[in-house]
């Protein structure tokens, strides 16, 4: 079983190939409400990464770090939300502190 999902992203009229690790896509998976193995999975994991990099870095070509970018934007969309919320008061404590 490979530790990483590549999923092909279009920036633009450009393609970039994310990598995902298994555990984020499958728990992505999960929340979107699709076993991880089943057949839709990957191309309903990867709709909504499509949608959510496109929507937060924008559609033109070049984007730099996007698999890193990815990487938070699937943490933050299956964690807690509880959680969200400390390690933000955290960093603006950080901030100010």
């Amino acid at each position: 079983m490979s530790d990483q999902k590549r999923f092909h992203i279009w920036f633009g009229k450009k393609r970039t190939t994310i990598s995902v690790d298994s555990i984020l896509f499958e728990l992505l998976a999960i929340k979107l409400k699709y076993r991880p193995d089943d057949e839709y999975a990957h191309s309903a994991v990867r709709e909504w990464l499509q949608d959510t990099v496109t929507s937060n870095l924008g559609d033109q070509p070049g984007r730099k770090n996007a698999t890193q970018w990815t990487r938070r934007y699937l943490i933050e969309a299956i964690a807690d939300k509880q959680l969200g919320r400390k390690w933000n008061d955290w960093i603006i404590e950080n901030l100010h502190g």
